[in-house]
């Protein structure tokens, strides 16, 4: 059978990825000079005080190409598709791409183009799909195929973190800071843009299910809301983005540190990917 591997920016909850023999390389989180493997090492909760109260620098790094080797092998198959974050956003997929030219196995190292759950429905259609007997061809293209619908919208309540990781600089941080702006964004295909810049939290939310049920117009969709602690606004988007689509499955995670090291807490929102291949699970 085709293995599938992913990297763990994909947030699959543990038992869902046990189920599907799904195997996860961590990438890497640094606090201060500690360093720690995403989802493994240390709870979301504990990072959030962390971060908060000891105002602790974050930063993240890829999964290596050992750590990548690793999964490989764990999976125990010499076919493997590699479902990595998007390749705009961190090195997971070159580094992937690295260890496959290190390994016997035949891999497909495929770019989810998006992040957490958007990228995680992506690597739980091809781990469905090598169950159900496809060929390595089969799982890559199922794969890729649903990466070109694979999307997220969500908001964050402050810039601090961004800021402090890099991904804007101080002046925007500080721009968005003072006008209590609630920014809303999308991300699809490698590619981020703007929603909204509302200046309550009520607005943002409801810009992510306006622009969510934009994104889906009417059709099959796996569908999760994800946030960094913030779980109460994660169960009322997904009510109500859930209420007007046609979902095939559904559920609520909360992201992994390495993702809510650059947004910090507050983050929340809807990943999901339309199919109208409708593959139920």
């Amino acid at each position: 059978m085709v293995a599938v591997v992913t990297d763990s920016a994909s947030n699959i909850p543990p038992e869902l990825a046990r189920a599907h023999r799904i195997e996860v390389a961590p990438l890497h989180l640094f606090l201060g000079e500690e360093e720690y493997r995403d989802g493994v090492d240390l709870t979301p909760a504990d990072f959030y005080a962390r971060l908060v109260t000891d105002r602790a620098h974050a930063s993240t790094a890829a999964p290596s190409p050992g750590d990548f080797l690793d999964a490989f092998q764990r999976s125990g198959e010499d076919e493997i598709v590699c479902v990595c974050v998007a390749a705009d956003m961190s090195a997971s997929r070159n580094n992937a791409r690295l260890a496959a030219g290190r390994t016997d196995a035949h891999v497909d190292v495929v770019d989810s183009m998006s992040a957490s759950m958007a990228q995680g429905f992506v690597v739980l259609e091809a781990a469905r799909a090598a169950t159900m007997g496809a060929s390595l061809e089969g799982v890559a293209g199922r794969a890729r195929t649903l990466a070109e619908e694979a999307a997220l919208v969500a908001t964050i309540e402050t810039f601090e973190f961004l800021r402090r990781s890099g991904r804007v600089n101080a002046l925007q941080a500080f721009a968005g800071t003072t006008l209590g702006l609630q920014p809303v964004f999308r991300f699809r295909r490698g590619a981020a843009s703007g929603v909204a810049r509302p200046r309550t939290r009520e607005r943002a939310l409801a810009h992510v299910v306006e622009a969510s049920l934009a994104e889906i117009r009417g059709r099959p969709v796996h569908l999760a809301a994800f946030h960094a602690a913030a779980p109460r606004e994660a169960e009322a988007l997904l009510e109500a983005i859930a209420a007007s689509a046609e979902v095939i499955e559904q559920l609520v995670v909360e992201v992994t540190p390495v993702i809510g090291a650059h947004t910090g807490p507050g983050l929340a929102g809807a990943a999901f990917v339309c199919d109208e291949a409708k593959l139920r699970p």
